[in-house]
């Protein structure tokens, strides 16, 4: 009997039974193929990751087809240029057969690779997905995140046209603000001796060897904790419709045919984005100096903005790159500031409004960036609180109001920073509509509170680890 199950059980999961061979054979401990938890199925938000590796997948196919026929090389001359990289870009766009095709989605390939990761990050964030023991994970998605940006910093002065290399070379410039050998190695690292020829050829081969090696070792890191180590981070709320956490299952055939899918609906995207919209060579850069008000591309425009600053312009640049990397080290080390054990959005009611206001604020310098002509000084009070305060005010005033007049400023009892895990915000689904009305008429109270709470009691399974 156990032999005719374990019998169906292999031939029900050929995949696992795979795997189990390899193992028997080689003494590897599989990573990647073990079974997972029911509740990620059909939830995309739970595929961000796996999604931002089919992404770095499709642009290493692409960016192979591209090396075929690109040529990393610019050669300042006494009469101009012979900038052979972009003669090379414009041949693929123009001659090679889908060359065009292939340009364009390797382009929009890495504004999705960005953008993947960013939401993936406020994903993980809004959800408490750094809480442990999950803050090497966390640690590891941001350096995965900063490589990313590497990448697109470097793969875009490869096309080496006008808006590429104006971009470039200010971003190159400002690393040599910073004090001591980071001010001094850093760009004389990647300009080399004579810019921009050699920078060029250094830029091709951070994109195309280092920054690959580096984010595969993270990954495959990153990776190991997700299905080793930790798992997948639970959902807040478990549904009945979605089963138990422990539930497992199987890589065949439901993973592999979702992961599939997944990756056929990328690959569909990306194809009807890039058929639609072709990209261009752009201006040939044949040498020197460009315009002021040159933004680099979508993703770093908010540094732009911010530099622009009176307090951060000039002989300020510093102060404002400091501060750039102040807030992202912030973000880095979010799980030693917010020990809550506390996971729900609505049990984090502060931290959540304040990074949702610096992601407003994020988008609105990149809208700005795009609003302007002139690369003018932001030195107004009335131009600095329009640009730099107004934003991030309104979000965080707004969000204090929704949350007063919400369900969970009453299971809070009012409070805004470390609540404890007391309660499931499910159970507060059946008491809304009388939290609300409490609320709306001011009628609430310390006795009404603890009747609330005593309701509101969690499943034991429902508590955050």
């Amino acid at each position: 009997m156990v032999e005719n199950s374990k019998s169906s059980e292999k031939a029900s999961d050929p995949i696992d039974y795979i795997w189990r061979w390899i193992e028997d054979r080689t003494g590897l401990k599989r990573l990647i193929l073990k079974p997972q938890p029911e509740f990620t199925l059909f939830n995309p938000h739970y595929w961000l990751g796996a999604l931002a590796v089919i992404a770095f997948a499709f642009q290493a196919v692409t960016g192979f087809l591209l090396m075929m026929n690109y040529v990393p090389l610019y050669r300042t001359l006494p009469t101009g240029a012979d900038n052979l990289a972009w003669e090379s870009v414009n041949n693929i766009i123009h001659n090679v057969p889908f060359g065009s095709l292939i340009a364009s989605m390797h382009l929009y390939g890495a504004y999705a690779m960005v953008m993947i990761a960013f939401v993936h990050l406020v994903r993980n964030f809004l959800i408490g997905g750094y809480k442990k023991p999950r803050e090497l994970m966390w640690i590891l998605g941001i350096i995965l995140g900063f490589i990313t940006l590497v990448y697109a910093f470097t793969g875009y002065l490869l096309p080496m046209n006008t808006v590429s290399y104006g971009a470039t070379s200010v971003g190159v410039q400002l690393a040599s603000y910073f004090p001591g050998w980071i001010g001094k190695v850093v760009p004389s690292l990647l300009k080399g001796a004579v810019f921009p020829d050699d920078t060029l050829n250094r830029f091709f081969a951070f994109h195309v060897v280092l920054l690959p090696i580096l984010f595969i070792l993270v990954l495959g890191a990153k990776i190991g904790l997700v299905f080793e180590a930790h798992g997948a981070s639970g959902p807040v709320e478990v549904s009945v419709d979605r089963g138990p956490r422990n539930r497992k299952v199987n890589w065949y055939p439901r993973l592999i045919w979702y992961s599939l899918g997944l990756t056929l609906i990328y690959f569909a995207a990306l194809l009807i984005v890039s058929a639609l919209f072709p990209i261009s060579a752009g201006t040939e850069y044949t040498g020197g100096s460009l315009g002021a008000n040159i933004l680099p591309d979508w993703y770093f425009v908010w540094t732009d903005i911010v530099l622009r600053a009176s307090f951060f312009s000039n002989q300020y640049v510093l102060d404002g790159l400091l501060t750039m990397v102040g807030v992202i080290l912030l973000l880095t080390l979010i799980p030693w500031v917010d020990r809550s054990p506390a996971r729900h959005p609505a049990q984090r009611p502060l931290i959540n409004i304040l990074f949702i206001a610096l992601i407003g604020e994020l988008f609105a310098l990149t809208v700005y960036g795009y609003l302007t002509t002139t690369a003018l000084e932001i030195a107004s009070a009335g131009e600095i609180f329009e640009v730099f305060v107004f934003v991030p005010l309104t979000i965080v005033l707004l969000g204090l109001v929704i949350y007063r007049f919400s369900p969970a400023y009453v299971v809070n009892k009012g409070k805004l920073w470390a609540i404890k895990p007391e309660w499931d915000y499910a159970g507060i689904k059946q008491e809304a509509e009388a939290a609300e009305a409490l609320v709306s008429t001011n009628l609430y109270k310390g006795e009404a509170s603890a009747d609330i709470g005593g309701k509101l009691k969690s499943n034991p399974e429902d508590k955050p680890a």
